[in-house]
């Protein structure tokens, strides 16, 4: 995060808190979880969802850890992206291929009928 934090009104905390919570939530992460990524108490990140004041640099530290700018938006996302961003935080590699999902798929699929050909007595 780069630049400083500016001050706000309750209308944009909360409405920075709301921003805050949709990221945190579309990274699958609890409010602990995130507190901990971003090196504050579980009760400041709390805070800072609920729309209520804290330290600017804690702010600054769950802005940090979401990608988020200091008015809750992307860093980095342009008025040209046509409403596609990317997720926060860096890319990771899967660690399993699309080829062995699907035929991890297939083979659950194959021992289900089996499975249930076995209950129908057939």
């Amino acid at each position: 995060m780069t630049g400083k934090i500016r001050a706000m009104n309750p209308e944009q905390l909360e409405r920075l808190g709301k921003r805050v919570e949709r990221a945190r939530l579309a990274r699958g992460w609890s409010k602990e979880q995130a507190s901990r990524e971003a090196r504050i108490s579980s009760i400041t990140w709390k805070r800072v969802e609920d729309g209520l004041g804290v330290q600017d640099v804690k702010r600054a530290r769950v802005l940090e850890v979401l990608g988020l700018d200091d008015r809750g938006e992307p860093v980095g996302e342009s008025p040209h992206d046509e409403g596609f961003v990317t997720a926060p935080g860096p890319r990771v590699r899967p660690a399993v291929g699309d080829e062995e999902v699907l035929a991890l798929i297939d083979d659950v699929r194959s021992r289900l009928d089996a499975l249930e050909r076995r209950i129908r007595g057939s």
